[in-house]
């Protein structure tokens, strides 16, 4: 339902948790200028309030709210940023306070609408995020992704980290985080979550007291499909490492909202999702190159990655056994018990998701974002009926377009 225009919420009754837990997501444009200020201001939103200007007041009241936890975080879905204020506090049935939600939703409040934003949580949040961007750089897997992605997805979204760009914080002012304040109340799409024990009039009104948003203007883009500009890459780097990282790309030239996305994720399982996966088996058991690997869909890019480690010695081995998994998908180079197995274990994913409260509110946003209703036991009928002669059609509309290593340093 929308209790504003631009803003929806969604009540997700169950009796299965202890917890009461409140998702507010709002979604803007994803680009380089604003993800760094975004990516600044979730922290500084949790940090400090102006009713509670310590991090020692803001932890007496949440302790005062038996214990509630609030979180932030930016992630990327296609063209879009969504920044989270997740709240998680216990079921009012525990506490005597009869208007204990009330005094919850009273903090959320404090937090989104009034956020501490000063120099000095200024310059505390940017040095958080420069050692978080700087630990991702220097992590050889991330690293690996992530400059991946910013080559070959250069002039896209897909190029785009959803966290930020360490090379942008000097630059960003105290002016610029108010800025971006004052777009996320007044401009982004906002869908609300809240799921638990709950009685939802009641939730309804609250909300609606405590959490009074503005009508605003039309939905953000999200999905598309990733197509490379500068056709196939094979680049390699040079660093200081013991290990060489590599991750591969491919256009799936699939929607999230196409027929064939429920094949795709499952094609994705049986080449890298499971330990009996193609490349978990041929890379890692049979020849022991690496020690993990794994494939990932980037869904609302429309592409499909591959990540691993190996020995500078064996890396020429392992872009073509890799390579070589994928063809056999594409070719229908698998037996049955392959297909079975993997679509057992994603069918039963998808049921041990019903009883994890992340994982329901997660599919109620996408199906929100998708606009469209989808149920957990609707997806599982869908990968019940995918046949081999569906992984071969959906793995051959795949174009590769990239192949990037992470490599030490060749000694002279």
């Amino acid at each position: 339902m929308e209790i504003a225009s631009g803003v929806s919420l969604q009540i997700l009754n169950s009796d299965k948790f202890k917890d009461i837990s409140i998702s507010i997501r709002f979604m803007a444009p994803l680009n380089e200028t604003c993800a760094t200020r975004r990516s600044l201001l979730a922290m500084m939103m949790i940090d400090r309030t102006e009713a509670y200007p310590s991090k020692k007041a803001m932890s007496d009241h949440q302790d005062m709210l038996y214990g509630v936890s609030i979180g932030a975080q930016t992630v990327g879905y296609g063209q879009a940023q969504v920044l989270e204020i997740r709240c998680k506090t216990i079921d009012p049935c525990y506490v005597e306070e009869v208007d204990f939600i009330a005094q919850v939703l009273a903090f959320v409040h404090e937090i989104i609408f009034h956020p501490l934003l000063n120099e000095e949580t200024l310059n505390e949040a940017k040095t958080v995020l420069r050692s978080k961007l700087q630990r991702a750089k220097d992590d050889p897997a991330q690293y690996a992704m992530i400059r991946g992605l910013q080559l070959i997805g250069k002039g896209t979204p897909l190029g785009v980290s959803s966290l930020g760009e360490a090379e942008q914080l000097n630059q960003i002012s105290l002016a610029d985080i108010k800025e971006t304040h004052e777009q996320l109340l007044q401009q982004n799409r906002i869908h609300i979550i809240v799921c638990g024990n709950i009685q939802e009039q009641a939730m309804q009104e609250l909300l609606a007291t405590h959490l009074p948003f503005n009508n605003r203007g039309a939905d953000t883009a999200t999905h598309y499909l990733f197509h490379s500009v500068q056709g196939c890459m094979h680049e390699q780097e040079q660093r200081d490492i013991n290990q060489c990282s590599i991750f591969l790309l491919w256009e799936t030239n699939t929607g999230i909202c196409d027929a064939d996305y429920y094949a795709l994720r499952l094609a994705n399982a049986m080449l890298g999702q499971y330990p009996t996966s193609l490349l978990f088996q041929e890379v890692r058991e049979k020849h022991s190159l690496c020690y993990s690997i794994y494939s990932n869909l980037i869904s609302f890019d429309g592409a499909l990655g591959i990540t691993t480690a190996v020995e500078q010695k064996d890396i020429d081995q392992a872009l073509t056994l890799i390579h070589a998994q994928f063809q056999r998908l594409q070719e229908g180079d698998f037996d049955d018990h392959l297909l079975q197995v993997s679509k057992t274990m994603t069918i039963n994913s998808l049921k041990a998701g019903k009883d994890a409260m992340n994982s329901i509110i997660a599919q109620a946003y996408q199906n929100a974002v998708l606009n469209q209703q989808i149920s957990v036991d609707e997806r599982i009928a869908m990968f019940m009926q995918i046949t081999r002669a569906d992984i071969e059609r959906v793995m051959q509309k795949c174009r590769h377009c990239l192949d990037f290593v992470v490599s030490g340093e060749v000694s002279e």
